[in-house]
Order: structure tokens, then sequence, then C-alpha cells
């Protein structure tokens, strides 16, 4: 297995006010956010000598972090996000894309908002979280992704969220499936003119809540 750790700190600290649309029918889910539109802790040297340090405080609560959209191929990507109604902390939260698992930055993430992780070489920082060199790219015939709040891959309590396409012939579908988050024999269709996948309604886990992304 390749473990693969990101030392990064990001705290995406700004919280969505509500769109100002009357009409949201097709606006996205999640929104994704810049990791340059962080917060970070920041430090001075007064006059005195003395060193102070200064940091956003960021109350967190009840997330429900979730798997979004993903986007297949070479330029392909994964999307988390956190649906809940407060605020929540990522860190030590993994993606496990067999055989690569990668652990998220330590981020707190606000509702309505999302992370994305990129696996396009050329991938822009400012925007997305790089990852072309730590997962593999995903296939639209056959995949999964999932969710973990640690490094216990087997564990059915430490999964958070999962998404299996073309076959449940998968290394962490028995996990989900124990942990309740996947029914039994059963994978998003996919075929070759699907790019992705597109998340609909998250309400519950499971197949549902996502269908093939055609362009």
């Amino acid at each position: 297995m390749k473990r693969i750790a990101i030392a990064l700190t990001l705290v995406l600290a700004a919280c969505s006010s509500g769109s100002t649309e009357s009409d949201t029918s097709d606006a996205p889910i999640l929104e994704s956010t810049s990791p340059s539109a962080t917060a970070t802790p920041s430090s001075s040297v007064p006059d005195s000598g003395e060193a102070t340090t200064t940091s956003s405080t960021v109350v967190t609560g009840d997330a429900r972090f979730i798997i979004g959209d993903l986007a297949f191929g070479d330029a392909g990507f994964i999307e988390v996000g956190n649906l809940g109604p407060n605020a929540g902390d990522l860190t030590g939260h993994w993606l496990a894309v067999h055989p690569y698992y990668l652990e998220l930055p330590a981020t707190v993430l606000a509702p309505g908002k999302s992370l994305v992780i990129s696996l396009a070489g050329d991938a822009d920082p400012e925007l997305v979280i790089p990852a072309a060199e730590l997962i593999g790219p995903l296939r639209n015939a056959s995949g999964e992704v999932a969710l973990y709040s640690s490094g216990a891959f087997g564990d059915p309590s430490a999964i958070v969220d999962y998404v299996a396409w073309g076959s449940t012939n998968q290394v962490r579908y028995p996990v989900a499936l124990a942990a309740a988050l996947w029914p039994e024999d059963i994978a998003i269709v996919v075929d070759g003119s699907a790019s992705g996948l597109t998340i609909v309604d998250r309400s519950d886990p499971g197949p549902q809540g996502w269908v093939p992304t055609i362009e």
C-alpha cells in the first residue's frame, strides 16, 4: 500500500452566506474553495522583542463530510465537501483509492464548501490540491473512492463515505457494506460516454446520490 501524507495546513474559515438567486435548481450542491482563500495563523514580533501569535478562530461542530463530484481520466479530480450545518475539521481524514491512500490537508471546511483534489499533472495549487503523483487516475470502466476519518482502512467505524461504479469487486466495498454506507451487489452503472460522477441528492448514503456525468 502506498500511504502518502500531505503536510499542508489550510484553514478555510469563510462560511457561505446563502445564494441571492431566486432559482437555484441548477446551482451546484457544493461550492469549491480555493486553497489560496485561507485564513492561517500569523505571528508578529512587537518592538519589545516578545513574540506573540494571533490566529483566526473557527467554531466547529456538526459537520458531515462527503465525497462530491468525480471526474475520470488523467486530468480528473475528486471533490470532498461538507454538507453538515457547521464547519468541520478534516484533520486526519484520508482518501482511499486502492492502491493509493492520501491524507487530506488539515482543513476547517465551512458548510457547503469543498476541496478539489486534482489528478491533473498541471494542476494549479492556487486553485486545487495537486495529487497527480499521489493518486492514480480514475477510470470510467470501474472504480471506487472511500473517505475515512482515520488511517484504519479496514475499520467500518472509520469509513465516512463511499462510492463504487462499474463493479462491486472493489477493495473497500466490504468495509462500506459493513458500515451501511453502500448496498449489497450494487454499483453505479457507467459507460464509455461518462466523464465522471455528479452528486444529486446526498441526503442518505448510497448509489442514488450520484449520476454519471455526460458531456
